[in-house]
């Protein structure tokens, strides 16, 4: 993978909300994908619950539900994160810097493993194993998805990744968040570009 520092500033939201939502139209993007998704095995029993069960983002170390973050440009092409609770509380910020990449991580696919500096060794967001961001940020603003990025978290890199065969502890955990400036449409077309369902090219009549 090739590292952006760029490509991952902004806000964030945890993607648990989108799941939470009692909007009219998040509840009918998430109907439709109720009906889409009945027949596939994995989602036996239930869209929403497949997406609650792998999506949390508490862990032993964190008994907060996150918002999200707020990444910011540090010095070095460092990134500076920010982590919220769901009340938009601060759960703390550190700088990362990006320590190694994961050949084969979430999705089986490269994901970078950022380090916070200065911060004690038991800090329970102190490492944070990522994907890039997917589409890029700026893909919105020509029609593209809104951008979303999977992830895990832990104090220490051997609470996410065995040490000795490099494969993760947790590879069903996919703690996930979207592009924090987000709007409604986009968000409901999230919903339905996961299950394989066409795009609303604008909100539906209710």
């Amino acid at each position: 993978m090739e590292y952006h520092a760029n490509d991952w500033l902004g806000r964030w939201q945890n993607f648990e909300a989108y799941l939470t939502s009692s909007d009219p139209y998040l509840t009918r993007a998430w109907q439709d994908a109720e009906t889409a998704a009945a027949a596939m095995p994995m989602f036996c029993g239930g869209v929403k619950v497949f997406w609650q069960r792998a999506c949390v983002t508490t862990s032993p170390e964190n008994p907060h539900t996150l918002g999200g973050w707020n990444i910011t440009l540090a010095v070095g092409e460092k990134l500076c994160i920010e982590w919220l609770d769901e009340d938009g509380a601060s759960l703390g910020k550190a700088v990362y810097h990006l320590e190694s990449v994961l050949e084969k991580g979430l999705e089986g696919k490269e994901n970078a493993l950022f380090v916070a500096e200065d911060m004690p060794e038991n800090w329970p967001f102190r490492c944070l194993l990522a994907m890039e961001p997917m589409p890029p940020r700026t893909a919105r603003q020509t029609g593209g998805l809104l951008s979303h990025l999977h992830f895990q978290y832990a104090s220490q890199r051997n609470l996410l990744v065995d040490p000795e065969t490099q494969k993760l502890y947790n590879p069903m955990w996919y703690a996930t968040v979207c592009d924090g400036d987000g709007t409604l449409l986009e968000k409901c077309n999230i919903v339905r570009a996961l299950h394989r369902l066409p795009l609303w090219a604008e909100l539906p009549e209710k």
